[in-house]
């Protein structure tokens, strides 16, 4: 339930986030990219981490483009598919960050949106302070003219 000042308005304050990835959001064509305003801070980490399929035992290695508390980018996974659960795992300074996570999205050159689910508490911190130790990438998505 929203406080009683928002309830009376009939919307949701400004501060509340809903605990969804936006990794989808991607495949918008350009018009509307501009227009786009993440949730959540992404971070620029070019790493390597694995997943473990739920109909494999072995490990499939992965390279991480971007990452966030809500799930992260691949590089290129050309055999997931979407809704395909999977382990997710990264090794930062020794220490080694798990969770489940879904197949969010697929792009045509091969990316791969992973949206993180039931990470537990100690798992998440963690997670905060491995994306804290990157380039957080801007929130509002740059149009064609400005990037650069």
């Amino acid at each position: 339930m929203y406080p009683t000042f928002c309830s009376a308005v009939g919307k949701k304050p400004d501060y509340v986030v809903e605990p969804c990835c936006d990794f989808a959001r991607e495949e918008v064509d350009c018009a509307d990219m501009a227009e786009e305003r993440r949730r959540v801070p992404r971070y620029s980490v070019h790493v390597k981490a694995s997943l473990k399929l739920s109909t494999d035992n072995s490990d499939l290695p992965v390279m991480v483009e971007d990452l966030c508390v809500l799930g992260c980018l691949l590089e290129y996974g050309p055999t997931l598919e979407v809704h395909q659960e999977c382990e997710f795992s990264l090794t930062w300074k020794g220490r080694e960050f798990r969770t489940h996570a879904v197949v969010a999205w697929k792009g045509a050159q091969g990316q791969v949106g992973l949206e993180f689910h039931k990470t537990p508490a100690p798992e998440q911190q963690f997670l905060r302070e491995v994306c804290a130790d990157f380039l957080m990438k801007p929130l509002v998505r740059l149009s064609e003219g400005r990037a650069s």
